[in-house]
């Protein structure tokens, strides 16, 4: 290569700036992904190397199925803590809980709010959303209802329970029930 032929491929680029900066541009892009691809097969094999050593440990450990078994119960109840956790945004759906404990326990839903959580902690994963209902029915159907709320599949801290007569003497009562369902920050 003389003198002439780099001033001819000087003209060249001045003439097509766009095509020469495209073909710096890819060659600087092929020699960066020649070298992440070779760090690539380093990586999978350390990766495999230690699954491996992993997947050994628990084998040769006494206790190894267990801790499978116990790993895989840890995971499903966390996802089903998490399916069921409330979204304060979705009004709807949070009240519509508690109306189907009411179709199920046959007491009277008559009063039902959601109120304003409190402020969150900075550190928690979750936000508590505050509740006050009041059901009316008789012993069996109120207890029910309280029974449904607390084994439920919604975490609820019950802060406050009332029971109280509808009338005096009669049959029905009236359960007043503040509490706090676990909810998505």
């Amino acid at each position: 290569m003389n003198a002439s032929d780099i001033m001819e491929w000087i003209a060249v680029v001045r003439r097509h700036p766009l095509s020469a900066l495209c073909g710096i541009v890819v060659v600087v892009c092929g020699i960066a992904s020649w070298f992440i691809y070779s760090d690539l097969g380093a990586l999978e094999l350390e990766h495999k190397q230690l699954a491996q050593d992993g997947d050994l440990m628990i084998a040769t450990l006494i206790t190894g199925p267990s801790v499978r078994t116990e790993i895989e119960t840890t995971r499903e109840i966390t996802r089903r803590l998490d399916d069921n956790l409330v979204v304060e945004d979705n009004l709807a759906e949070n009240l519509w809980y508690f109306y189907k404990i009411e179709q199920q326990s046959k007491a009277h839903l008559t009063e039902l709010h959601q109120l304003n959580p409190p402020v969150p902690d900075s550190k928690s994963l979750y936000k508590r959303i505050p509740y006050s209902l009041t059901v009316t029915g008789t012993y069996a159907q109120t207890g029910a209802f309280l029974y449904a709320i607390e084994t439920g599949p919604r975490l609820a801290n019950i802060t406050s329970v009332n029971f109280r007569r509808v009338d005096p003497g009669g049959p029905a009562l009236a359960l007043e029930i503040n509490l706090e369902l676990l909810g998505k920050k």
